[in-house]
């Protein structure tokens, strides 16, 4: 890490939320990949240095205790006061709006200054030194705000006697008030905790001057770039993350939320271990989160939604517990070896054909766009059902890997199926089989399916059009058997980036 001096009092960075849309399960195992799609909606943290206020606090600050406030004011009740020590390397909690704790906060928070204060020596001491009034002392104040579409916008909709539509998620303000704690707020699975983590890294590194702004610029950096800079971020957001959830999971949404859309091969869990033992020196840590590690050895490959094809989301007022779903499957499959080897062979397989007729479609809008977009048009407006027949699919090599697509989601759905009857668990279950097939049915829509691990709290759509987007959203609003609601996401190849805070006057308004 090399320090360069900050030139703003503000840092803003935002990262993106997720979409697993092929790899569930099989994300885990680092023989095998998932395609991971990054969303336009995003998770930002603003960080500013100012003076605060400590008249009313009881807690007997050091000369060398940097203090900070974090403020979600999205949720009820949740601030946080911690107290940073520079000589020590510790963070202390000492103040919050229900004495309640924020475990990712926190973890970020120890993590990331006490590598600031490792790497760039002085950084901490030149923020202390800024002049503050009587009372007050010079230190961070961070704002952490979301869109929307990461929060269940159910009841605020219901609460202005709106219906459960695009155009009425529009109308609400951006940014919106839950009116829940952040414990109790219905999230949509869009991976709310890697995209504050990971955001909060990149600002709280480039407001220090570790990492230069333009390393995760907006306009500086095409998709899934591996910069060392990005790479930075990236290994120690996936520390945070994994030392905050108690675990090395496959990584795949901080991995979204740095790099954005791509296929990716996990990291191996070892390169974390003497990181995340309990009692880790902050020489182990500076090892683990080096971008010169070798140790980490994920892989990411950019990849692009084709073009016209528009990804919708919704989600399912249902609900799955993820955690035990994943339990029940790898427990399958270790019980099962021989079966599961077979299975996860097949899915691996129908997996990487949805990337590969992606990227062929890719190709075709290259090599030959008008007959692409001819062939967008012709099938925007049928149902897949009927893209085999009609023209020469031979003379249309756009439709024939159109039909392709549709063949390919059908089958990964059929083993989705197999693997959650195999092991008892609800990957598709009967009322989203249903659900996805009525999505299907309609004209332009050329893949739906459960992301993720599935269940029962969400579906995604993909469409040729915006009016097969609009059919698929009534679909959705007259069905019965399940309450399923729009999203306003929709897909973004870019990750982490640093944001120029004065196009965003709403965000730098709430630090006031």
């Amino acid at each position: 890490m090399t320090s360069a001096a900050t030139d703003s009092k503000i840092t803003l960075a935002s990262a993106p939320g997720k979409v697993l849309v092929v790899g569930g399960y099989l994300v885990l195992d680092r023989n095998h990949t998932g395609l991971v799609v990054g969303t336009n909606a995003c998770l930002y943290s603003t960080v500013q240095t100012t003076a605060l206020d400590l008249s009313n606090s009881n807690y007997a600050f050091g000369d060398a205790d940097v203090p900070i406030t974090v403020i979600s004011p999205q949720f009820e009740s949740a601030w946080w006061k911690y107290a940073f020590d520079t000589k020590a390397n510790t963070l202390t909690q000492y103040d919050s709006a229900d004495q309640g704790s924020n475990g990712f906060v926190q973890v970020v928070l120890q993590t990331t200054l006490a590598l600031v204060n490792t790497c760039s020596p002085g950084a901490l001491y030149t923020l202390l030194a800024n002049p503050a009034p009587a009372q007050h002392r010079a230190g961070l104040k961070i704002l952490l705000t979301a869109d929307n579409d990461f929060y269940s916008q159910r009841e605020a909709l219901a609460k202005i006697g709106a219906k459960l539509t695009s155009q009425s998620l529009k109308q609400l303000p951006a940014m919106a008030k839950t009116g829940k704690t952040l414990g109790n707020v219905h999230k949509t699975g869009l991976g709310s905790s890697a995209a504050m983590v990971t955001s909060l890294v990149a600002s709280i590194l480039v407001h220090f001057g570790v990492l230069n702004k333009h390393d995760l610029c907006e306009n500086n950096k095409q998709s899934c770039t591996t910069t060392k800079g990005m790479q930075l971020v990236h290994n120690i957001a996936q520390y945070a993350h994994c030392l905050a959830q108690g675990k090395v999971g496959s990584g795949f949404d901080v991995s979204a939320a740095v790099y954005g859309s791509h296929v990716y091969r996990r990291f191996s869990p070892t390169v974390l271990e003497a990181a995340m033992s309990e009692n880790s020196s902050i020489a182990e840590l500076v090892q683990a989160t080096s971008p010169e590690n070798i140790g980490w050895n994920s892989e990411v490959a950019p990849v692009v939604i084709p073009p016209r094809l528009t990804l919708r989301l919704a989600d399912v007022d249902t609900g799955s517990n993820t955690p035990s779903m994943v339990k029940k499957v790898l427990l399958w499959q270790k019980s099962n070896p021989e079966q599961a080897a077979l299975l996860w062979a097949s899915l691996d397989a129908a997996n990487n054909y949805i990337g590969q007729v992606w990227s062929s479609l890719v190709d075709a809008s290259c090599s030959n766009s008008t007959e692409y977009n001819s062939a967008i048009d012709w099938c925007s407006v049928r149902p897949s059902l009927e893209w085999k027949n009609g023209m020469d699919a031979v003379g249309n090599p756009t439709r024939a890997l159109l039909v392709n697509l549709v063949d390919g989601i059908l089958h990964v759905r059929q083993l989705q199926r197999e693997l959650g009857e195999n092991a008892g668990v609800p990957i598709e279950p009967p009322k989203q089989t249903r659900l996805l097939d009525a999505c299907m049915a309609v004209p332009g829509v050329c893949m739906a399916a459960v992301p993720g691990a599935g269940g029962y709290d969400a579906i995604f759509c993909i469409v040729l059009s915006q009016a097969s987007g609009n059919a698929v959203e009534r679909v959705w609003s007259e069905w019965t058997e399940m309450s399923v609601g729009p999203l306003l996401a929709k897909q973004a190849s870019s990750g982490v980036s640093v944001l120029d805070s004065e196009l965003y006057p709403s965000l730098t308004a709430m630090l006031e």
